[in-house]
């Protein structure tokens, strides 16, 4: 696949299709495809929960969650609930509510949760004037009770590395190195693809099998997690890079 000068891609088919052109990343993808009925519903037999996500859209707008609960297709969003015997009906009921957006359906991941409520995690990388990819660290976001997206406008919360998975500080590190590595991994893939690319923002997911999935890579993300960090100087440090690097694009 071709590289794409693209300061900003915004797309998360076209993230998704250049990275699961890497077969050394597909481990750390959730099978993910363009949703049409047909789509969802080979995806719905095969998974037990799936996210319909917007092919551009951020802080988790517009994001719905299916679950075969029973005998029946649950579909949830911010503010419904609706159940479906059969399957049909809910596949053309999401394209009712789609429309002529284009959606994605992604395999949905088991995370590891505390008293119920899911997280997952942002990594956040930015190129250095050397060319090599600073890691900053790491982020948990727990949801709000009742919410199946964890983001701060959705009532999101941050959590530490260590807290998230509940263990020692020691075995956060341990942790934190092995995301680190992935993390360059799917950096080096993206600036491969898109060469202008200059900032990541990793949203990452640990199931409760302890594998670790990259759900979606933006070019240019929040930090406000980071006011949360352990290290209290670090998130000036991003804020400086940021203005350094958004004031120096193109």
């Amino acid at each position: 696949m071709k590289a794409r000068l693209i300061k900003y891609p915004g797309r998360k088919w076209l993230k998704h299709e250049s990275l699961w052109g890497e077969p050394e990343l597909r481990k750390y993808l959730p099978e993910t495809e363009l949703f049409t009925p047909e789509a969802f519903i080979q995806m719905i037999e095969k998974h037990a929960v799936l996210f319909i996500k917007p092919d551009v859209g951020m802080q988790g707008q517009g994001i719905m969650k299916v679950a075969r609960e029973g005998e029946n297709y649950v579909i949830r969003t911010a503010s419904q609930k609706m159940a479906y015997r059969s399957v049909k009906k809910a596949s053309l009921k999401l394209k009712q509510m789609i429309g002529e957006e284009r959606y994605l359906v992604q395999q949905g991941i088991d995370l590891i949760r505390i008293d119920g409520k899911p997280i997952d995690f942002r990594a956040l990388l930015h190129l250095r004037p050397s060319g090599k990819w600073r890691f900053f660290g790491i982020m948990g976001k727990i949801a709000a009770p009742n919410r199946f997206v964890t983001n701060h406008s959705s009532g999101g919360r941050a959590i530490r590395l260590y807290q998230a998975l509940q263990v020692t500080k020691e075995e956060g590190a341990e942790w934190d190195e092995r995301i680190k590595i992935m993390s360059g991994l799917i950096a080096h893939a993206m600036k491969r693809h898109f060469p202008k690319i200059t900032e990541l923002g990793l949203d990452i997911a640990i199931d409760t099998n302890e594998q670790i999935w990259l759900l979606e890579a933006n070019t240019r993300p929040q930090f406000q997690l980071f006011r949360y960090h352990s290290d209290p100087r670090l998130f000036a440090q991003i804020a400086s890079s940021v203005r350094t690097i958004r004031n120096n694009s193109v």
